[in-house]
């Protein structure tokens, strides 16, 4: 990844990993004009918003995965077995698990929780961070989880439910925001009865580096949701 002009290039193999595809379909897609590239040097260089905005704007193969199944296919795969899922769905969620790694369902889990983004103080960063009931994630815990990324500056970012939600909102007065620093990942109530300790299960961190915008952030949710 570079910057030229102020636009932001990748590589065809960085444009390839974030869109889940081939180089040679983005080869394609850049003949076909469906994404701005350049030449530097010689070498092929691809619009990363045009990367970013295909990403985000490409449906899933088939309905994407509700929360609750998005998250029993999370904990399934993290060893983990989910409260309240019988015999027969676990099958039946094993099997997808077989057929397809989690990186190229990734779109499909895009309904995994809310998102909201909030500004707080920066003296409350750290108190929010701690709060009982929460559970971390995103690239600030990738280190402790165990990835090779180091990121101390970035967003907290919070699995909690509707009702912690609220809590922290009125307790910290978090502000809505297009620049957070705190970021709400808000799930079902049953769904946060299954996260235990106050990390976030890797597969699901590794789901959230994914939707950084960060090159090394989504490199190593590459690796580690590919299951290279």
């Amino acid at each position: 990844m570079l910057q030229e002009n102020g636009i932001t290039l990748l590589s065809p193999a960085e444009a390839a990993r974030r869109l889940g595809v081939t180089s040679r379909r983005v080869y394609a897609l850049v003949r076909d004009h469906r994404l701005r590239a350049q030449r530097l040097g010689g070498r092929l260089l691809v619009d990363r918003d045009d990367v970013e905005a295909r990403v985000a704007g490409a449906p899933a193969t088939g309905r994407p995965f509700s929360p609750r199944r998005s998250w029993a296919l999370i904990l399934l795969a993290s060893g983990e077995t989910p409260r309240g899922i019988d015999a027969s769905t676990r099958s039946k969620l094993r099997r997808i698990l077989d057929d397809r790694d989690l990186w190229a369902m990734r779109a499909k889990f895009v309904g995994r929780a809310e998102r909201r983004r909030f500004r707080a103080h920066s003296s409350d960063i750290a108190r929010v961070e701690r709060e009982p009931g929460v559970v971390r994630t995103g690239p600030r815990v990738a280190a402790e989880a165990g990835f090779g990324l180091i990121a101390p500056d970035a967003p907290i970012e919070l699995y909690v439910d509707g009702a912690m939600a609220d809590a922290l909102i009125e307790r910290y007065r978090l502000v809505a925001s297009s620049r957070p620093n705190v970021v709400l990942r808000v799930v079902p109530d049953e769904v946060r009865a299954w996260l235990g300790g106050t990390l976030a299960p890797r597969p699901a961190i590794a789901l959230d580096l994914a939707e950084d915008l960060d090159s090394r952030a989504q490199d190593v949710a590459h690796e580690a949701l590919s299951g290279r």
